[in-house]
């Protein structure tokens, strides 16, 4: 079980717990009295039990969540745990307090491992540029890239994906199916625990190679586009960029690409890798 699938259920937990303390109030609140014991025996423990598991959760999963994602949740243990594993009969006000805190928490956490996607567009922005001015000032980087353009698409894409790596993005593309496909190794991108291992973030690209601009570039950004949209695999909140999908065009010369593309929150964004580009003067 990955982070993600854990952190879903230890908050579907908490989101349960919080509806059924929440009824209990509407109901025993006023009267302040707890005939069945809900309270102590089930409520408060359930309280516990959740605390419990978001400290285990914090412990197995530190080395994989976003920098401060694990420091809210470490927070939330040190400040919080007087007030969760304390032996004291149960009472209203504690209920109150437990069940608020937890909500608390779980809103904070969630925000933290979800408000990621400024920061991995900069990555993302920044390897792409980073490649194209690696072409310009290496002329062994040149000739590779150049070599490997005349190999076509398949090759130029497995090179760019080693690019991103150094720059912490995992990128795929779409299989026909709609599921990611691993850019190197051509197969389904299944375990992704390695990708949360050497990985900042993960982003869906699809890369065209175009040789003959007049002639194959509308079309070639077209089948880019088509290709990008068939991606249908549901997104890893806090690690894969969600709202870009990068179509990449590998030219001889620089090319001037299309408008991003916004469909619904998906925005496509044309980036485009000269392999030999002419001087600023020249083009």
């Amino acid at each position: 079980m990955n982070w993600r699938t854990e952190w879903k259920a230890i908050s579907d937990r908490i989101s349960g717990l919080s509806t059924a303390g929440q009824l209990f109030l509407k109901f025993w609140g006023n009267k302040a009295s707890d005939p069945y014991g809900a309270i102590k025996k089930e409520l408060l423990p359930q309280a516990q039990n959740t605390f419990n598991s978001i400290e285990q959760f914090l412990e197995v999963s530190k080395v994989h969540l976003p920098v401060t994602a694990a420091d809210c949740a470490k927070r939330f243990i040190e400040n919080k745990k007087k007030l969760f594993l304390a032996d004291n009969p149960g009472d209203y006000p504690r209920l109150q307090a437990v069940l608020t805190n937890l909500l608390s928490f779980q809103t904070e956490f969630t925000y933290q491992i979800s408000d990621t996607s400024a920061f991995t567009k900069r990555l993302v922005e920044r390897a792409f540029i980073h490649l194209n001015r690696s072409i310009i000032a290496d002329i062994s980087i040149k000739e590779k890239w150049k070599e490997t353009f005349q190999h076509g698409e398949t090759s130029c894409e497995k090179l760019g994906a080693a690019h991103l790596l150094l720059h912490g993005i995992w990128a795929f593309k779409a299989s026909a199916e709609g599921e990611r496909t691993d850019l190197i190794l051509g197969e389904p991108l299944k375990n992704l625990s390695v990708v949360e291992n050497t990985a900042e973030a993960m982003v869906l690209t699809e890369w065209k190679v175009v040789k003959k601009p007049k002639k194959e570039l509308e079309e070639k950004t077209f089948q880019a586009l088509r290709q990008a949209k068939r991606y249908s695999s549901g997104v890893l909140a806090g690690f894969e960029l969600a709202n870009y999908r990068y179509l990449v065009i590998v030219s001889e010369n620089v090319l001037d690409m299309p408008e991003d593309i916004r469909e619904n929150e998906i925005i496509y964004r044309y980036v485009n890798i000269a392999v030999g580009p002419l001087t600023p003067s020249k083009s």
